[in-house]
């Protein structure tokens, strides 16, 4: 979740909400233009704030004073095809862009359609494959299927990337690609263009041999943590906007980022230990408090803090990792338990503790001695 979107949610979350109500259209103003939207108001507060699904699955958080119009029905409107999503995508963005669909993705590009193509393979034969057979048979985790086509925005260079991030959240912001918790939308950039000839056109050995570079490590792993992401939101494991704490938020996307240099599309499988992650949580230990998982478990507070946030998390893969392979069973109950929570609903941090301490038999002391134990003897 994005810095602005927090304030957003921080700012909307502190109403009272007192009913959930289906509505077909609202015609909002907003800086002083009009604005319609087609979908569903999920959460109606007193004072008329609603918090409202899109058609294509955007949330806004609308404030009273910006609807000028409202039609309620008693069926939503149903999700945009993926037609209509795809239309929609090269309305709103430079021009250039064009579309590229899979079965579960709208894939919009702007420059080659080869990395479109390795972003499909990466996103639709790899990962969302795997996501589904590492929870549903793995984990015997039921999986709703998407409601909605799973968007991801492929800029032609970073430098455009970048543009549409400071346009999006605001300057300041650095990150290879991010998952947008609002727009529910991927944005990522062909990390290809700055490293081959520009006058020649992109191949599939042009991209197998950028995926050689050590360099390309971080760039897949965040490719694949952001669209880990998305497939939490939209596959039924969690809630947008539902209190969801970050050490297992975050803790499950890294799970699934290491990357594989050596297939093709430069990730194979969840779950391996990645060195990046591992070797910093090891130079953490040196002067790791009593507390630590404490006080990861309690509040979001270490992952948002500069000082502390590569500790924090490097911390979270660690102990997901312990989680998955050492308290399996535990693990999925909890995050079964987490993923029925309501959104804009928070947690005081002794519930966070409470409700974790439920589904695990040992004390914070006890488990954080085996978690130490277990990262020592990873390999």
């Amino acid at each position: 979740m994005q810095l602005r979107q927090l304030i957003v949610f921080a700012i909307f979350a502190v109403a009272n909400f007192c009913c959930v109500a289906d509505a077909d259209s609202l015609i909002l103003v907003i800086n002083g233009k009009e604005v319609q939207l087609e979908g569903e108001v999920l959460i109606e507060a007193q004072d008329k704030s609603l918090y409202f699904r899109e058609v294509d699955g955007k949330i806004w958080f609308v404030e009273p004073q910006q609807i000028k119009a409202r039609i309620d029905s008693e069926k939503p409107s149903p999700p945009l095809s993926f037609k209509a999503v795809g239309k929609r995508l090269l309305k709103e963005l430079p021009a250039g862009f064009r579309i590229y669909e899979t079965k579960h993705y709208v894939i919009a590009y702007q420059n080659e359609v080869a990395f479109a193509r390795w972003i499909s393979g990466l996103y639709e034969s790899r990962l969302y494959r795997a996501f589904e057979t590492f929870w549903e048979k793995k984990k015997k985790i039921k999986l709703s299927d998407p409601a909605y086509p799973l968007i991801a925005i492929v800029f032609g260079s970073k430098a455009q990337y970048q543009q549409y991030v400071d346009r999006e959240l605001g300057p300041g912001q650095t990150m290879e690609a991010y998952y947008n918790l609002q727009t529910n939308r991927i944005a990522l950039y062909d990390f290809t263009a700055a490293q081959r000839n520009p006058s020649q056109p992109l191949t599939s050995r042009n991209i197998e041999r950028v995926l050689q570079n050590p360099n390309s490590i971080f760039l897949v792993a965040t490719i694949i943590h952001e669209a880990t992401h998305q497939l939490m939101f939209n596959r039924g494991l969690q809630t947008r906007f539902a209190e969801s704490p970050l050490w297992m938020n975050e803790g499950i996307a890294m799970f699934f980022e290491a990357p594989d240099l050596r297939s093709k599309t430069g990730w194979r499988v969840p779950g391996k230990v990645f060195e990046l992650r591992l070797n910093r949580f090891r130079r953490y230990l040196a002067s790791r408090p009593a507390d630590s998982l404490r006080t990861l478990l309690a509040t979001d507070n270490r992952l948002r803090d500069p000082d502390s946030v590569t500790d924090a998390y490097a911390e979270s893969w660690a102990f997901n990792h312990y989680l998955f392979n050492r308290k399996s069973d535990q693990y999925v109950d909890y995050i079964k338990f987490m993923s029925k929570k309501k959104a804009l609903e928070s947690d005081t941090p002794e519930t966070r503790i409470a409700d974790f301490e439920r589904f695990f038999g040992e004390g914070l002391a006890e488990l954080d001695r085996q978690f130490v134990a277990y990262v020592s003897e990873l390999r």
